[in-house]
């Protein structure tokens, strides 16, 4: 087990408004990798900052470089999606109205291939009533993207075409059912998508404790639900790399929960396992399979994965002093695990073979970052796989 010294809001925001831009560049190069320099280059990232002043940061990784080539205001993104081809960037806002309406919208941004910069397409809205969506995923074959709803308890499916650009919203799930929690839980209060490699559509509501799949074609269609504990409040979720398992972060009852998956039918098992050790925020899984990393308050634990079981017991655990860990994200090499909060972002070292926390690499000072994605500039516009077939 290892701590640092933590980094509070306040340390954020004195380093951003204090360093120089050479210094500033700097950290941002080294926080903001999640891949080591030496390995594919060069990347483009881009993050979504709430508060004051809204937008999307586009950077690009060069070398030794981390150059800001872009800052686009924009309402308030909350979950930013790539397609899988690289060329479209998709941008969720939470919003409560748009054009006169009660519901959110999506913006969808065209990636130009050599620099990475956006340009804005346009939204498109969702359905009625459905406002201050959390959360977006696109399919593994970037026909559709699926939105989490959880102002409106609900999901929505819009259609990608062949351009990239976003249809209407072809398919509406309206969900019902409440939980034991009257001030979190009084309403259906959808929080994550995630697609399985078989194009499932995986689903957590934390106001019913309930998790569903989803299959889709014409439209989204009930697969299988799972009932959770009551009061647990699934908020994020994690799907091992074998897809066998499927990992719960419950925001309630400050839990995780491991669960047996059938990918190949769309079906969650039995529960085989339940930590209650106060991590239940956010997940990320080490390429390795053997890490699970999950965030309570302003603490990072690092979970051992049995092979066989795929039990959990705790490696260790480090300290962020962040306000809010919004997401966690393990490098495509394992080398590195990307922690977005909302004072900034920051990047752990990490053992590529075992997975074990090494040293805050550093901390890029940014109040009220929201979400963040990357990509390799040179996969940018690259061929797709063949489609796959909807389920």
């Amino acid at each position: 087990m290892f701590e640092h010294e933590p980094w509070n809001r306040r340390r954020f925001l004195q380093a951003s408004l204090t360093l120089p831009a050479s210094r500033y560049t700097r950290l941002l190069h080294g926080a903001l990798l999640s891949q080591d320099m030496t390995a594919v280059l060069p990347h483009v990232a881009f993050l979504g900052t709430t508060g004051e002043s809204p937008g999307i940061h586009v950077y690009r990784a060069d070398g030794q470089r981390w150059i800001l080539q872009q800052a686009i205001a924009t309402k308030a993104p909350v979950s930013l999606a790539l397609h899988p081809d690289g060329r479209m960037l998709y941008v969720l806002q939470e919003l409560s109205e748009w054009e006169g309406l009660p519901r959110g919208a999506v913006e969808t941004f065209q990636v130009e291939t050599s620099t990475g910069k956006l340009r804005s397409l346009g939204c498109q809205g969702l359905s009625l009533s459905a406002i201050m969506p959390r959360h977006l995923a696109v399919s593994p074959d970037g026909t559709a993207l699926v939105v989490a709803v959880q102002g409106g308890g609900a999901y929505n499916l819009l259609p990608i075409g062949v351009d990239g650009q976003l249809g209407t919203v072809r398919s509406i799930v309206k969900e019902t059912g409440c939980g034991p929690d009257a001030q979190h839980q009084g309403s259906a209060r959808p929080q994550t998508v995630l697609f399985d490699r078989n194009g499932h559509v995986i689903t957590a509501d934390m106001g019913s404790d309930r998790l569903t799949v989803f299959g889709y074609d014409a439209g989204l269609r009930t697969l299988s639900r799972h009932l959770l504990p009551a009061g647990s409040g699934p908020r994020h979720l994690a799907l091992h790399p074998s897809s066998r398992r499927l990992y719960v972060a419950n925001v309630l009852s400050s839990s995780i929960i491991g669960l047996h998956y059938d990918a190949h039918a769309g079906v969650i098992r039995d529960q085989f396992v339940q930590s209650c050790e106060g991590y239940g925020e956010t997940l990320a899984i080490h390429p390795s399979s053997d890490t699970l990393y999950s965030s309570r308050g302003d603490e990072i634990a690092a979970w051992r994965i049995a092979p066989a079981t795929g039990m959990l017991s705790v490696k260790q655990r480090t300290r962020m002093a962040a306000t809010v860990v919004h997401e966690l994200i393990a490098s495509a090499e394992g080398q590195a695990l990307i922690a977005v909060t909302s004072c900034g972002v920051a990047r752990i070292r990490v053992d590529s073979t075992t997975g074990a926390l090494g040293n805050l690499v550093s901390i890029t000072p940014m109040a009220a970052t929201r979400c963040f994605t990357m990509k390799p500039l040179d996969t940018i516009g690259a061929p797709q796989l063949p489609s796959m077939q909807h389920r």
